[in-house]
């Protein structure tokens, strides 16, 4: 089997179609910009069962995350929370990988990788051909609180979701206010000003050093404990 480097891969992307893969454009015919738009389930499987592509089990749109294990063990405490999915017996690898949602695959139009940055990760691995074990992580809210308050302390954990509450209370007052606007154009005002102070503060809050602290825990959970697993020998 090919050598690499003996630590894991990451890669986050997202979908607004239900559906996740790991690709590399090397692997895809000459025509797979055309097959994509209009028979791209019927591709995706194909590649599938060649074993030129990683299609994941989806629960829905949303934000995924993916490491690869070259080799190494998956760590214990990752380990128990995979749930075995699938296994590819013969898994090519060839040049540059790809990880996110179905919808922005592509083989010579990478425009996707710029308009949707962050839905659409590069993944490099070292071209070859392995055999790949597929997992998901069965992850609970508590978990994800308890890794959090341990890392961040339980004061910032707060902050951090009245963060989000202030945003979506000003979000959904945005609405309110175009709604009573066709009522009463004096009440709309007053509505659309409270949420505009109600946004300009979740603004501010997220520029200050505890959110970004935050943020940053929230991003190293989610490579500590990925949407998948995928162990390759």
């Amino acid at each position: 089997m090919p050598s690499g480097e003996q630590r894991p891969f990451y890669a986050s992307g997202g979908t607004d179609g239900a559906n996740i893969v790991l690709f590399w454009p090397d692997n895809l015919p000459d025509d797979a910009d055309r097959l994509l738009v209009d028979e791209p389930i019927e591709l995706v499987e194909r590649l599938q069962q060649e074993g030129k592509l990683v299609w994941f089990p989806c629960e829905g749109d949303g934000a995924y995350s993916l490491r690869v294990f070259l080799h190494d063990e998956i760590p214990e405490p990752l380990r128990r929370l995979c749930k075995h999915e699938a296994d590819i017996p013969s898994l090519i690898v060839r040049g540059t990988g790809y990880f996110g949602g179905i919808e922005y695959m592509f083989k010579h139009d990478d425009g996707s990788i710029k308009t949707d940055a962050g839905l659409l990760q590069p993944i490099t691995i070292p071209d070859g051909v392995y055999s790949a074990r597929v997992y998901t992580t069965e992850l609970s809210d508590e978990l994800f609180d308890d890794w959090l308050v341990s890392h961040v302390g339980a004061r910032r954990k707060r902050m951090w979701d009245i963060h989000g509450i202030v945003t979506a209370m000003g979000l959904l007052g945005m609405l309110v206010a175009a709604i009573t606007c066709a009522v009463s154009w004096k009440i709309g005002l007053g509505a659309f000003a409270v949420s505009i102070s109600m946004l300009a503060g979740a603004v501010m809050m997220s520029r200050t050093g505890w959110y970004k602290r935050v943020a940053q825990a929230r991003a190293e959970f989610e490579e500590a404990y990925p949407s998948y697993v995928v162990h390759l020998n």
